[in-house]
Formats: C-alpha cells, sequence, structure tokens
C-alpha cells in the first residue's frame, strides 16, 4: 500500500441477518431446529447406505457421499451464527473470515462437481444399461470422487489467493452473516473491478456452465425414457425427478449470488441463508421422500433395530409371538357420529394451524411485539402446531377407514413427540410466568434479567427437558413385551392404553410412569399457580391502569394453564383405566388446547388485538 502506516484489518464485523434482538431470537430458534434436523438426517442416509446390501450401486455410493457432503456443509455457517446470535457484538478474525471461506467454496463446489458426477452415473444406467457395470466400475466411482474433491479445492484454492492478495485497511463491517466473497471483495482499498470479473468467472461462469450442463444431460435421459413404457422407467423418471429437485436447490441461489457484479441486493441475505442452511436439509428430506429404495431400505433398518431390541427385551417363552401393529377403536363405533366427528376435527385441525401460524406471523412483523413475552408466545403458538399435528391428522385420516390401525413403530413415535411437545410446552409455560414474574414484580431489573442469552436458555431449556421426558417415558414402554391382545379403545397411542397391553405385570412401569408425568406436571402446576398469586398479589398494591393492564395478561396466561394442566394430571394420576372420561380429556388436550392458544391470546391480549388493528389498517 502507498503509505507504510496505514491499519490492517485484522478482524470483521459482522451485521447478521437483522438488527432486531427479538426477531434474531425466533431466528435462532428455527435455525437451531434445521440444524438439529441436518446432521441426523445426513447421517441416517450415510448409516442406511453403508448397512443395507440392497444399497451397493454407485448411485447410492454417490448419494453417501453427498449426505457427508452436506453435513460438512453444514458445520461452516450454522453452528458460528448460532453463537453469534448470543453475542453482543458479531466479530470474526481476519484468518477465521479467510478459512470460512476457503472451506465453503472447497464443500460448495465439491458438492456442484458431485451433482454432475451423479448426473453422469444415471445418463450411463438409462441410455448405455449394457455398458453400465463395466464403465461405473469400482475404480470408476473412487477416481470420480477423487476428481471432484480436487476439483473443489482448486476452486477454493483460486478464490482464497484472489482475496489474500487484496490490501484491507479502511472498513470492516460485512453486511452478512457470514464471510463470502462478495462482501469481503467489496472492503479492500483498491480497485476490485479485475479481481470481480474473475471471480465471476471462477464462480459464476462455472456454476451457470454446470447447471445448463446438467439439464440437457437431464433432458437428454428424460428424452430417452419418454418412448418407454415399463417399471424401469417410472422408476428412472422417479431418480431424476429427484436429481432434478437437487439441482435447482443446489445452483438456484448459487447462480443468484455468483453470476452478477458484486452489488448488495435486498434478497441476498435470503438467499445465503437458504444456500448455506436450508439447503444441506433438503438433500435428506427430498432422497427420503422421493426415493422409493432408501425408503424400503431404511425401514428395513428400523426392522433390524426393532428386532434388535425385541430379541434383548423378550419374555422367557422363546415361541411367543410379537404384536407388529395395534387396532385403534377410535372414538365411537357409529358411522354417522364419525362422519359428524370428520367435519368438526377438520375444522378445528385448520383452525389450530392457521390461528398459531397467524400469532407467528404477527410477533414477527409488528415492532410492538418484539419483547420476550411474545418471542415465548411465538415458540408456544410454534408448540401448539407441532402437538396438534402429532395425533389430529391420523384421527382424521382413520374416520374414513374401515380398519384403524398402526404400526408397533408409528405408536412408539406418536408416544415420543407427543411427549415431547408435550412436556416442552409445560416448561414453556413456567418460563412465562417466569417472564410475567420478573415485568410486574422486578420492572427496574427486567431488561437485564430478560435479555436476549436468558430468553434462548428457557426456550432451548423447554425442548431440552421436553426431550428427556420423552426418552424416559419411550424407555419404560419399548422394552415391555407385547404379545397378546393389541387393541386400543381410543384415538391414537398414549402410554396409560399401551402399557396394559404388555405380556407382564406392569406395577412398577406404571409407578415410575406416574412419578415422570404425573408428579411433574403436578408440581409444575402447583409453581404456577403460586408464582401467579404472587403476581396477582403485587398488582393489586400498584396503579389501577398497572394492575389492570397485568391482570388482563396475567388472566390470559393463567388459563392457558388450567386447559393445558388439568387434563394432563387427570390422565397421569388417575389409575391407568379407559373410561369415556379418558377420551373426552384426550380429546380436549389433544385437538382442543392447541387451539385455545390462539383463541385466548387473541381475544384476552390487548396488544395482540391491537396489533391486529394496525395489521387491517
Amino acid at each position: 500500500m502507498e503509505s507504510k502506516n496505514s491499519t490492517v484489518v485484522t478482524e470483521f464485523i459482522l451485521l447478521g441477518l437483522t438488527q432486531s434482538q427479538d426477531v434474531q431470537l425466533l431466528v435462532f430458534v428455527l435455525i437451531l431446529i434445521f440444524y438439529l434436523i441436518i446432521l441426523p438426517g445426513n447421517f441416517l442416509i450415510i448409516l442406511t447406505i453403508r448397512s443395507d446390501p440392497g444399497l451397493t450401486a454407485p448411485l447410492y455410493f454417490f448419494l453417501g457421499n453427498l449426505a457427508f457432503l452436506d453435513a460438512s456443509y453444514s458445520f461452516i455457517v450454522a453452528p458460528r451464527m448460532l453463537v453469534d446470535f448470543l453475542s453482543e457484538k458479531k466479530v470474526i478474525s481476519y484468518r477465521g473470515c479467510i478459512t470460512q471461506l476457503f472451506f465453503l467454496h472447497f464443500l460448495g463446489a465439491g458438492e456442484m462437481f458431485l451433482l454432475v458426477v451423479m448426473a453422469f452415473d444415471r445418463y450411463t444406467a438409462i441410455c448405455r444399461p449394457l455398458y453400465y457395470s463395466t464403465v461405473m466400475n469400482p475404480r470408476a466411482c473412487y477416481a470420480l470422487l477423487l476428481a471432484l474433491w480436487l476439483g473443489g479445492f482448486t476452486h477454493s484454492i483460486v478464490q482464497v489467493a484472489l482475496i489474500l492478495h487484496l490490501p484491507f485497511c479502511g472498513p470492516n463491517q460485512l453486511d452478512n452473516f457470514f464471510c463470502d466473497v462478495p462482501q469481503v471483495i467489496k472492503l479492500a482499498c483498491t480497485d476490485t473491478f479485475v479481481v470481480e470479473l474473475l471471480m465471476v468467472s471462477n464462480s459464476g461462469l462455472l456454476t451457470l456452465l454446470c447447471f445448463l450442463g446438467l439439464l440437457a444431460s437431464y433432458a437428454v435421459i428424460l428424452c430417452r425414457v419418454k418412448g418407454h413404457s415399463s417399471e424401469g422407467t417410472s422408476k428412472a423418471l422417479s431418480t431424476c425427478t429427484t436429481h432434478i429437485i437437487v439441482v435447482f436447490l443446489m445452483f438456484g441461489p448459487a447462480i443468484f449470488i455468483y453470476t452478477r457484479p458484486f452489488r448488495a441486493f435486498p434478497a441476498d441475505k435470503v438467499v445465503s441463508l437458504f444456500h448455506t442452511v436450508i439447503f444441506p436439509l433438503m438433500n435428506p428430506v427430498i432422497y427420503t421422500l422421493r426415493n422409493q429404495e432408501v425408503k424400503y431400505a431404511m425401514r428395513r433398518l428400523l426392522s433390524r433395530h426393532m428386532m434388535n431390541l425385541e430379541q434383548t427385551g423378550q419374555m422367557e417363552e422363546v415361541n411367543q409371538s410379537v404384536v407388529s401393529e395395534f387396532i385403534i377403536l377410535g372414538l365411537c363405533r357409529s358411522w354417522e357420529l364419525q362422519a359428524f366427528f370428520l367435519v368438526i376435527f377438520s375444522s378445528l385441525y385448520l383452525i389450530t394451524i392457521l390461528g398459531n401460524i397467524f400469532i407467528v406471523l404477527l410477533i414477527i412483523t409488528d415492532l410492538h411485539l418484539h419483547s420476550p413475552m411474545y418471542f415465548l408466545l411465538a415458540n408456544l403458538s410454534f408448540i401448539d402446531i407441532c402437538l396438534s399435528s402429532v395425533t389430529t391428522p391420523k384421527m382424521i385420516a382413520d374416520f374414513l377407514k374401515e380398519n384403524k390401525t398402526i404400526s408397533f413403530g408409528g405408536c412408539m413415535c406418536q408416544i415420543f413427540f407427543g411427549h415431547f411437545f408435550r412436556g416442552g410446552e409445560m416448561v414453556l409455560l413456567v418460563s412465562m410466568a417466569y417472564d410475567r414474574y420478573v415485568a410486574i414484580c422486578k420492572p427496574l431489573h427486567y431488561s437485564s434479567i430478560m435479555n436476549r442469552q436468558m430468553c434462548i436458555m428457557l426456550v432451548m431449556a423447554s425442548w431440552v427437558i421436553g426431550f428427556v421426558h420423552s426418552i424416559s417415558q419411550l424407555a419404560m414402554i419399548i422394552k415391555l413385551p407385547f404379545c397378546g391382545p393389541r387393541e386400543l379403545d381410543s384415538f391414537f397411542c398414549d402410554i396409560p392404553l399401551v402399557i396394559k397391553l404388555a405380556c407382564m405385570d406392569t406395577y412398577i412401569p406404571e409407578m415410575l410412569i406416574n412419578a415422570d408425568s404425573g408428579i411433574l406436571s403436578t408440581i409444575c402446576f402447583i409453581q404456577l399457580l403460586i408464582s401467579y398469586s404472587c403476581i396477582l398479589f403485587t398488582v393489586c398494591l400498584h396503579s389501577k391502569d398497572g394492575a389492570s393492564k397485568a391482570l388482563s395478561t396475567c388472566t390470559a396466561h393463567i388459563t392457558v394453564v388450567v386447559l393445558f394442566f388439568g387434563p394432563c394430571i387427570f390422565t397421569s394420576l388417575w389409575p391407568l383405566s379407559v373410561t369415556w372420561v379418558d377420551k373426552f380429556l384426550a380429546v380436549f388436550y389433544a385437538v382442543i388446547t392447541p387451539l385455545l392458544n390462539p383463541a385466548i391470546y387473541t381475544l384476552r391480549n390487548k396488544e395482540i388485538k391491537n396489533a391486529i388493528k394496525r395489521l387491517q389498517c
């Protein structure tokens, strides 16, 4: 540089996705959920391909490597972004920035080349089937794999080399949540026209050419199979459709970012979020939902795992049979009543989903609702959406069936997710009571106590405790032997009903389940009542306006608490028997309670009502 004493940038300040702390909290929770799905999803694909002898074809060898690349790619941006949400000052060192940029382009380009290799594999399999085994032999597969890793490394080294030669001596703010070429290159203290041109040629032009080449190759494949009509053609079309979806999701954001001059657009951050966080999730979702062979292999893997569990926990009798599915008797036997319930519960489910989604969107978009209380309320609405989706869709579908059955694995999943979301909601209601206690009883310390870190910790605690509670419940059930009756006199699987079908004395498991669910629910409920009693006692000593507002907010909370905990305590602590009261309460907390959240918070909360009025204006 011209002046010897010019300062050199040693770190960059990341401005992040948004400046609003409340929006950051909500995005943190959503991205954390995405990240926790990405890793297990991709590792499940790798485990399935490695363990299933039916998935030894080159296609699945490359798919396993694609899942590995996705898992690795998700480590580059998402963990640091989650940590930055908890930090007041978001900084990254110069070396850390260059390292992030290197691995981002290394793994991204490797994945791009891998998609080209997978297209070549499909072309050979469909258009040159007689030569497939000789062309795509193990040596060729490993050579192609080595080539794509070397191609990604070369591409990334070129990118980093162009960046390292630039001087950085002035501004150091990156208007993004991670380091990437378009943002970093604009901070250089020199004319970057030539460098930008080289970057566009290296990243943009290469991405565009690969994308067009992939579209052309898949067009040739689809034209080739169009004239045939057989099972092989249908299978080929299904596989190619899956690949094309992945190609569009991978290359679309990359083309938008790298094939144009490096100028900031409003959509840049959203596209970058999709490219770095959302897309790695798409691989396991698409390949498990669209690929029949992968789904069958996962079922075989699950079946083998369940068989191992059954063998370790089997009864002393060697020749006993094992229940593979349960028969659900439903709410009633009358077809007329079932048709009536079908209409009622379908309407309630639709209102529940739309109402809770509306609350979440309202809190995100209205600046007046960017406070800890409404952040927790948005998470409560999200949990209600998930909780209502555990049992209601299956119940609605069963109204249209004569034989209402659920597999053993499906029953265990329903129990797990039911207790997972219910336990999480229980802890979240305690968190909301704590928020109201601090706001009303310690108003001067509210902003320091209920800061961003505390809100995130409370939400994370609700998810972790819900998970631990659900795992402990499931561990008690899954080891029980089921060899005789298999009729559940209800519309979904729950522990009080399933445990009675076990072929052994269930006194000890019942006691443990009562201790885990019943006593825990009762203690939390009593604590909530005590905390709200303290709040109401405190507000009675203050001015009428403040007391009126506090009473209005707390009344809505207390109503939700009573309606949520009442049925849970009854079903957990009541003797484990099936009565019409049990069915009524089960319908209430599985279908009605998730609906009451949006209803109560829109009708009882003045700030929510005012936000709705502002939205209408």
